[in-house]
């Protein structure tokens, strides 16, 4: 029968400081041994025989099986005029563009859209383009470099092509106060 070691004190003395020469738990020694392990086979597969994909092609992988998931049931991508006009001729969600308008564009674009610091969308002069799609996506991307708030991720997809289809709904309208032309002229019938 061996004889456990256990609470033996080393030869040396530091300071008054003495150690117990006690062995390591079997569990901890265990765990040792294998996070070496999978440290070479880790080292040995991605870096020696490259049979393990690297970061940036599992992010490829990942980002094209998301977009193939959204493309399937009709999620994501970009919105085309004829999927903005179908909003545009629904009164409900025109009436949702309207209240959204009314509670996140009015400081910049006024009550009417007549422009204030950002410009006038009633008329047929646009800085980022006038179609449907084009609104889409200032809404949706802003223009940080003109002080225009970035909506993706503020605000749900429906809402932003509601208050796309609620200022095509108001395109032609004439306030009064309305800011001098900008941008260039594009003639888009909505209707």
């Amino acid at each position: 029968m061996s004889e456990e070691r256990r609470d033996v004190v080393r030869d040396h003395d530091y300071d008054g400081i003495q150690e117990f020469d006690n062995q390591l738990p079997n569990w901890w020694i265990g765990t040792f041994v294998v996070t070496v392990l999978f440290g070479l086979y880790y080292w040995t597969a991605h870096y020696t025989f490259n049979s393990l994909p690297g970061q940036h092609e599992r992010f490829v992988a990942e980002t094209k099986e998301i977009t193939d998931a959204q493309a399937a049931h009709g999620v994501g991508g970009a919105v085309t005029d004829e999927q903005e006009l179908a909003v545009f001729h629904d009164a409900k969600e025109v009436a949702a563009g309207k209240q959204l308008f009314a509670e996140k564009c009015v400081a910049c674009h006024g009550a009417n859209a007549q422009g204030i610091i950002g410009p006038n969308l009633t008329d047929d002069y646009w800085l980022h383009g006038g179609r449907p799609s084009q609104i889409v996506a200032t809404i949706t991307n802003g223009v940080p470099e003109k002080g225009m708030v970035t909506w993706k991720g503020q605000i749900s997809d429906q809402q932003i092509k509601e208050a796309a289809a609620y200022i095509l709904s108001i395109h032609g309208s004439k306030p009064a106060g309305a800011k001098a032309a900008q941008g260039t002229l594009e003639k888009w019938d909505v209707k």
